[in-house]
């Protein structure tokens, strides 16, 4: 459920009001009470089981903002028992609403996201990050850094990494048998010919003709590095690939939230379970409102069930 000063509860309920017909049922994690504040006729919808992960937190009013204390524990514990329960087999996905990193500072914890949390307790470290809509899906190489220090942080292995996970995700997640993948440079025009820096023709394009040379045999289209601006313009009407490999935060989600906002879902890929997430934050602005845009919710809910359904497929 995320955080409940946020609208967590809110796109969780209309997405799956919207999803009745859906042939799944939902289990959240979080608070009944937090829940029946955004909706008191809780069980008119389809198929669902709530799991009050902190029995002992009872709130007066519907909480709108950061809740500190109540807040963290509640958000913390409910991603912990869903992670639980997936392992043991008891669901066959996690899609998580937003929550409040800064909120765990509250109770002397890391300042964390779902994706390290998800990560560490899974006992994974190259995992990535992907936004994905109906038309474009970016993965990311670089993710929440400054960007004074993301020329460093582009490395071979990093660029190698990202690229080897994104491919069998399309791969095993999405059905892709014959994924197409683009790599976007890092600086204007793709370097210029290393007139306006060479981490094109020292990084990039190494690790692409590495791969290539790999991949020869296989059925996985590898391109780049390409300036940014030309190769997203690409998508404007079509899907000349199946995913692009972004270098760093903005240059990725700028297009794609700008072609897909409200309608795409964060994946974590290289994790050995389901996970998808919503693509926006906690909007402590509208929180309470009944006002919240539920899409993104619906969108990372769909695709997780896609998901399920082509991994039992496969069984």
């Amino acid at each position: 459920m995320g955080d409940p000063g946020g609208i967590g509860a809110e796109v969780i309920l209309k997405a799956l009001r919207a999803m009745k017909s859906c042939d799944f049922e939902a289990v959240i994690y979080g608070s009944s009470q937090i829940l029946e504040f955004e909706d008191p006729l809780l069980g008119d919808g389809p198929e669902m089981e709530v799991v009050d992960v902190a029995p002992e937190i009872s709130w007066s009013k519907r909480p709108v903002g950061p809740t500190g204390e109540r807040g963290a524990i509640l958000q913390g514990r409910a991603l912990d028992a869903a992670m639980k329960a997936v392992d043991n087999q008891e669901i066959d996905a996690i899609v998580t609403a937003p929550w409040n990193k800064a909120l765990f500072a509250a109770i002397d914890e890391p300042v964390v996201g779902h994706t390290e949390v998800l990560s560490e307790y899974f006992g994974v470290d190259d995992t990535v990050m992907m936004l994905a809509g109906a038309r474009l899906r970016v993965a990311l190489v670089t993710t929440h850094v400054a960007v004074a220090e993301i020329s460093d942080l582009v490395t071979p292995d990093a660029l190698e990494s990202t690229i080897r996970v994104c491919a069998r995700a399309l791969q095993s997640r999405f059905g892709i048998e014959a994924p197409r993948l683009a790599v976007c440079g890092l600086n204007p025009h793709a370097g210029e010919q290393g007139h306006m820096g060479r981490e094109e023709i020292d990084v990039i394009a190494p690790v692409i003709s590495r791969l290539n040379r790999q991949w020869e045999q296989d059925a996985i289209t590898l391109e780049g590095p390409f300036p940014s601006d030309t190769l997203f313009a690409r998508f404007r009407e079509d899907a000349p690939y199946d995913a692009v490999i972004c270098l760093y935060h903005d240059q990725g989600l700028i297009p794609l939230k700008l072609l897909h906002f409200g309608g795409s879902a964060n994946i974590t890929l290289g994790l050995p379970v389901i996970r998808t997430s919503v693509d926006h934050g906690t909007a402590y602005d509208i929180a309470g409102q009944s006002v919240a845009d539920a899409g993104s919710m619906k969108y990372a809910l769909e695709m997780a069930h896609q998901m399920v359904r082509r991994a039992r497929a496969k069984i």
